[in-house]
């Protein structure tokens, strides 16, 4: 007897020195997004504005993952139909070269109606009200630099509709590849969103100039390649891999002063397949993991992403994961510093024109350690609970 109340005593003491244990590293964990913030503790499930049946939400779902397959088809069909019928590809190949340069302006209402997203992708967030305000320095210049970018960044118009919703002051405008906002049908859904090209000269015009606010996917064309959908329940252990250490990124913040939300979306990957297995994938298959790396170093080339993707039924039909975006808190590149920009009508960091090495990597390193901290602190309640992030 007194043998089993004291192995009921130990396990008892044991049970109470874990549990001590695990509420302290969870007190002592470090938060990358706070109340303090305007940001929610935990997930919040989005609601749209107005009422829609689903075959309209699926209907503009498809047309956007379509949009990337449609854009390059406008300027194929002419080459195929010129041996046929040479006037039709003639016809055909104008009209493209009309879609692909003709002005095409921000179109607000696009952005509300991307709201139909939410209930396909039972989309959740940590944003509140409070970042629109004037004591969270909604006023303040800001870089939105979200991973991952996933084989097509279906979750770049779920940011435009989050934002027409919740945060007008903080959306700005978007940055693609030259390429992107060539194609036809692409292009217009880009600009609808405010989205232009990504070119340094037009980052630095739209921050300082313009005084707009810059939302940003900067694994870019890396990150495409290094995303493939699960093929295994949430719960077991799975390695997300980003390729987040852009130092041009952190230059471009210091010489506009500029704040740097970090974000993350948690599922943005398991929409889409890749015909062609890609460098993160495991079961390196030498025919088709060898197209994979070929079609990446065109696309390094090019600056635009080729990527072969399909969904549900082989489809450009996206599978329906659970869409989680989580903002961290923002990073100023030079801390306890404020000054007006060169219209005066936001405020940003002290400028630096010239950034040493050493001050791109401090900012570099608070980047990733933000990063890596928000993906921990939502990825439990996101239904990732054992996924690990390698930050490249």
């Amino acid at each position: 007897v007194d043998r089993y109340h004291n192995s009921i005593s130990l396990s008892c003491c044991t049970w109470i020195v874990s549990s001590y244990v695990m509420c302290s590293s969870r007190q002592n964990k470090q938060l990358a997004a706070t109340e303090s913030c305007g940001l929610s503790p935990t997930l919040i499930q989005a609601k749209a504005d107005f009422k829609h049946s689903s075959i309209a939400a699926w209907a503009l779902v498809i047309l956007c993952t379509s949009s990337f397959y449609l854009g390059p088809l406008f300027f194929l069909l002419p080459l195929l139909l010129y041996h046929f019928h040479p006037q039709a590809a003639g016809i055909l190949f104008c009209t493209s070269l009309f879609l692909a340069f003709h002005p095409v302006s921000p179109w607000p209402r696009f952005k509300r109606c991307c709201q139909v997203f939410y209930k396909v992708f039972d989309f959740h967030h940590n944003m509140t009200p409070l970042l629109n305000t004037k004591e969270m320095k909604s006023d303040h210049l800001s870089i939105i630099a979200m991973h991952p970018h996933a084989i097509l960044p279906l979750h770049g118009y779920i940011w435009g509709a989050i934002c027409h919703q919740l945060l007008p002051d903080l959306y700005g405008c978007g940055a693609a590849t030259e390429i992107a906002m060539r194609l036809p049908v692409l292009r217009h859904t880009l600009r609808y969103l405010s989205t232009r090209s990504a070119d340094k000269k037009g980052l630095l015009l739209q921050l300082q100039i313009e005084e707009e606010n810059l939302f940003i996917l900067p694994g870019g064309v890396a990150e495409i390649f290094y995303s493939h959908r699960r093929r295994q329940p949430n719960s077991l252990p799975f390695t997300q891999t980003i390729k987040a250490k852009r130092y041009g990124l952190m230059k471009l913040s210091l010489q506009t002063g500029a704040r740097i939300f970090p974000a993350f979306v948690f599922g943005a990957s398991d929409m889409l397949d890749q015909l062609f297995q890609n460098v993160a994938s495991k079961e390196k298959d030498s025919k088709t993991f060898d197209i994979g790396l070929m079609m990446q170093s065109i696309s390094r080339k090019l600056k635009g992403g080729i990527a072969l993707y399909y969904g549900q039924y082989y489809l450009p039909v996206p599978h329906t994961p659970k869409l989680s975006m989580v903002l961290g808190d923002p990073i100023y590149p030079v801390e306890n510093t404020s000054e007006r920009n060169v219209n005066g009508n936001k405020l940003t960091c002290k400028h630096i024109a010239n950034p040493t090495d050493a001050q791109v990597e401090e900012l570099m390193d608070r980047y990733v350690n933000a990063l890596q901290c928000l993906f921990e602190q939502y990825k439990v309640e996101a239904g990732y609970p054992n996924d690990r992030l390698v930050i490249t």
